[in-house]
């Protein structure tokens, strides 16, 4: 299922996920999410899904849920949330981001602390 995405799809999903995520309480204040867009995207997402499911991937849909059960529908659409996690990653702006964090890190300070003499001759250093 997750083969028959498009990059609009995988969008989508990546869209959806991020609204997802910004009504948790400890979210909420980094979002301007509307709840109309909440609904755009929730009607994005279920056109997404359904197309996947009924128009695409009917005789692999009804294949895996007689032979793995209606649960592997859902896990093969958590490994569909899971790609889109990993393009997050991808994402130049994003990386950006993450390597922005690590000058705040002191590394020195890392180092200091899990490097002992006892994991230093473990590792053959």
């Amino acid at each position: 299922l997750v083969k028959s995405t498009t990059a609009a799809d995988k969008t989508t999903v990546l869209q959806w996920t991020y609204a997802a995520l910004s009504v948790h309480p400890d979210l909420k204040a980094f979002s301007n999410v509307s709840a109309e867009q909440k609904d755009q995207l929730d009607q994005k997402l279920a056109q997404v899904l359904q197309r996947i499911i009924i128009d695409q991937c009917s005789a692999q849909t009804k294949n895996v849920i007689q032979t793995e059960g209606l649960q592997a529908v859902g896990q093969s659409f958590q490994q569909l949330g899971q790609n889109a996690g990993e393009e997050i990653v991808k994402d130049p702006a994003v990386r950006q981001q993450l390597q922005g964090t690590l000058r705040y890190i002191d590394l020195n300070k890392v180092a200091m602390t899990f490097l002992t003499p006892g994991l230093l001759n473990k590792i053959g250093l």
